[in-house]
């Protein structure tokens, strides 16, 4: 006979859920991919990082990274427009924390429309760019298990 881990007799089904549970902790399944979402928003890479992706994340955070740092070094912070570039500050919104500092240090007075020169449409296109970049990342996390790092072995071998 097959038992069943929803047979409530002598606590099988609650021993069954405990050791699935414990099962998931060890391994590293418990970690929440929506939280893992919400920090590669935030910073990208860190939804990687989060979910034990070590490598993957730094390779994100770097690629999306230089890619926005490159937009502001060709047009400077006043890219970042929302009144005049709402489409553009929709897609630079997606790098997170990055656009949201870039977009409360620059100087109000100054608008896109008095900076002179092409660098300002390149800048917004390289910004842009690293948003929707980091769009696929977070889509890419949110479809990604945990992974649990090798854990070390604090044993004290005796000899």
């Amino acid at each position: 006979m097959v038992k069943s881990p929803l047979v409530f007799n002598q606590g099988g089904f609650v021993q069954a859920q405990v050791e699935n549970f414990m099962a998931k902790k060890g391994s590293g399944q418990s970690k929440n991919t929506y939280l893992a979402g919400l920090l590669a928003w935030l910073v990208p890479g860190a939804g990687h990082w989060y979910l034990g992706q070590r490598n993957r994340g730094g390779v994100i955070f770097a690629a999306i990274g230089i890619t926005f740092l490159l937009g502001i070094m060709l047009s400077g912070l006043e890219m970042i427009d929302p009144q005049n570039a709402k489409a553009w500050f929709c897609a630079q919104l997606l790098c997170g924390t990055p656009t949201l500092i870039s977009l409360l240090i620059q100087d109000p007075t100054t608008t896109i429309n008095e900076i002179y020169g092409r660098g300002v449409d390149l800048g917004q296109v390289y910004a842009g760019v690293a948003g929707l970049l980091n769009l696929l990342c977070i889509l890419d996390v949110l479809n990604r298990k945990p992974q649990s790092l090798p854990k070390q072995n604090n044993a004290v071998e005796k000899g």
